[in-house]
């Protein structure tokens, strides 16, 4: 069985997983032609690592507001460019940078990029802890703002990092959430990748069957050429594992039978091929082949291939050449604790407890390692399991904390409501109390006028029944007893009682109300005068209310009154006119006018305007001696 290969080839796959990271530019934001823009410019098209760095500095220091655009792309760039020249200082400064920026903006989209350029830092140094949290800060950011892609590739990137450190459980479970996230029309890249990394993971806890099912599945999705040699590759290897030896040696020669392999990629595919050919046939001689892949593997200084090849063949002389199986035990040793692989340097130490059974101290470096190998992959797993308990118990702290804040921003806006609701009781009972007191204001008012238009009645029915016929009847009496100018006296006293009781009598405020009216003026026209009605027609007069029909009839008939004892005027006109909601009432009369002292100090006339406003309504006149009389009335309908 070929212990070995499941780290070389996973550790393949983590190089081949980080070379394949795609650094699209072209959708960060574009800024503003300027001086940090130019040397962005200038730094995109430079050659020299040297030269690149000095323009983004120089942009960085030329861009004048925080809110700059131009900023986060710049402090990317810088990111990129000193994690590719192995700077990992720089780049974790510019990455805490980023995302400062990104926190002071609440810019959760290139928080989200600062955290995920933090775990590729990491990955460089090894760090796979690290990787894993960042990854994980990263993916949440993401899926906060709904890019799923983001999402499903930081999973894969936790998955590869649970990995790294034997949580092969996690890994896989991190990689199926991957592909929950990832979209099939749009990142097959990935999603080969999230199968590869399943069956690997499969394969390492020895389910072949599992793992035979998931790498079909990332061949079916790989969209390059070297992922399909890859997954072929290990495809091969799972069949070799299950003793499938046909199938695997198929599939390992159609890998070498292609073209264009690259020399390493050759190596290790030689090296699967004859190894598997010897499990297959353990009388075949692969000596030559396997030592062949070795030199290959040596000459492109191929560290993770040489430690492969050493273990396939300490299995081949294990039983053929003692000696040389221990000798390439040895080299398995001493390469792993050269290049710090503590999964070779247990296998070789494996290898030479087997091979030299009393030699207590393989036996008891091996129970060491052994034991500080699984106690590290129990801590990696428990690691991990804290890292997204601790993150989703910090998101929960969160989300309660927002589910408080909500619950009291509910609280407080309940508060207002009812303070609100409160508040317009209180305004609403105010109110009605204006109306209330206005309705019965106006009502009192509406009573005062009616009671005034009452007792102007009742005093025109005294005078017209008793004061008027009491006059009459002494005029009779004394008829033939008094002097004529005594009788003609009494009479025009007689007549001046009767035009009082028939001024003042009770108007028809009725369907007629007009007509009446009219006729009424008419009377008090001198017969050697003309009265003019105008616009009439404009207002629908039995809409009116009582009061105003009285108060208009009584005011009209005022000045007439005043016309005909003082104007001597030929022509009198009346117009009517609506506007929303005012009657406008026009008297004009071609008399004398009145003189400013009778304007001012008139009886009738101050009747007149205490009739109007008691409507509020307003009156104004307008008399010059010689020029006629005019008079405007408002009044609100």
């Amino acid at each position: 069985m070929n212990h070995r290969l499941p780290l070389h080839i996973l550790i393949h796959l983590c190089l081949l997983f980080y070379g394949c990271e795609n650094y699209d530019h072209s959708s960060q934001p574009s800024a503003e032609k300027g001086t940090a823009q130019l040397h962005f410019d200038k730094a995109i098209n430079a050659k020299a690592s040297g030269e690149i760095l000095s323009h983004l500095n120089l942009a960085l220091e030329s861009v004048e507001s925080s809110h700059d655009t131009l900023i986060p792309l710049l402090l990317d760039y810088k990111i990129y460019y000193h994690s590719s020249f192995r700077e990992p200082d720089s780049a974790f400064y510019f990455s805490d940078s980023l995302i400062s920026w990104a926190i002071k903006k609440k810019d959760t989209v290139n928080l989200a990029l600062g955290q995920y350029r933090k775990s590729r830092v990491h990955f460089q140094l090894g760090d796979h802890e690290q990787v894993f949290r960042d990854a994980f800060e990263s993916r949440r950011l993401s899926l906060l703002i709904g890019d799923s892609t983001s999402a499903g590739q930081r999973s894969l990137e936790m998955s590869l990092a649970q990995s790294r450190l034997g949580d092969h459980t996690g890994s896989q479970e991190s990689a199926t959430e991957a592909l929950r996230f990832l979209n099939n029309n749009k990142d097959s890249l990935y999603i080969s990748s999230a199968y590869n990394n399943i069956a690997i993971s499969y394969r390492l806890q020895d389910f072949y069957d599992d793992a035979e099912k998931e790498y079909l599945n990332a061949l079916k999705f790989a969209s390059r050429k070297s992922d399909s040699l890859v997954y072929l590759n290990n495809l091969a290897l799972v069949l070799q594992e299950k003793g499938d030896y046909a199938r695997s040696v198929r599939i390992l020669e159609g890998i070498i039978a292609g073209e264009g392999l690259e020399p390493v990629s050759k190596a290790r595919y030689l090296d699967n091929l004859y190894y598997t050919k010897w499990l297959w046939d353990p009388e075949i001689n692969v000596e030559k082949d396997l030592l062949e892949a070795m030199e290959l593997r040596k000459d492109h200084n191929d560290r993770e291939g040489l430690l492969a090849s050493y273990s396939h063949l300490v299995e081949y002389y294990n039983e053929k050449n003692p000696a040389e199986a221990e000798k390439y035990s040895r080299l398995l040793l001493e390469n792993s604790r050269k290049f710090g692989n503590t999964s070779g340097e247990l296998q070789a130490l494996k290898y030479l407890v087997t091979i030299a059974p009393g030699n207590t101290r393989w036996t008891n470096e091996y129970i060491v390692l052994n034991d500080s190998l699984n106690r590290a992959q129990l801590l990696a797993r428990n690691i991990f399991a804290k890292i997204k308990f601790d993150e989703e118990r910090k998101q929960q702290e969160i989300d309660n904390l927002e589910s408080q804040r909500a619950f009291q921003l509910l609280e407080a806006k309940r508060l207002r409501n009812r303070n609100l609701i409160f508040f317009l009781m209180g305004l609403l009972v105010i109110l009605l109390l204006f109306f209330l007191i206005y309705y019965f204001r106006q009502r009192h008012k509406k009573e005062k006028i009616m009671e005034i238009h009452k007792t102007e009645s009742r005093i025109s029915k005294v005078i017209h029944d008793e004061l008027a016929n009491d006059i009459f009847n002494v005029m009779s009496s004394l008829e033939t007893l008094a002097p004529v100018p005594v009788i003609d006296r009494l009479e025009r006293i007689y007549l001046r009682t009767r035009d009082i009781s028939r001024e003042n009598r009770e108007p028809d405020t009725g369907d007629s109300y007009f007509k009446s009216m009219i006729s009424t003026l008419s009377n008090n026209i001198p017969e050697n005068s003309r009265l003019i009605i105008k616009g009439e027609n404009t207002l629908d007069w039995n809409k009116l209310a009582e009061e105003r029909k009285v108060i208009i009839y009584r005011v009209l008939q005022e000045l007439m009154v005043n016309m005909k004892k003082h104007s001597k005027a030929k022509l009198v006109a009346l117009s009517f006119s609506k506007a929303g909601k005012y009657l406008y009432i026009n008297y004009s009369d071609t008399g004398i006018g009145i003189h400013g002292e009778v304007l001012e100090k008139g009886a009738g006339l101050q009747n007149v305007e205490n009739r109007i406003f008691s409507l509020n309504g307003s009156i104004k006149f307008e008399s010059e001696a010689g020029k006629g009389y005019k008079v405007h009335i408002k009044i609100p309908v």
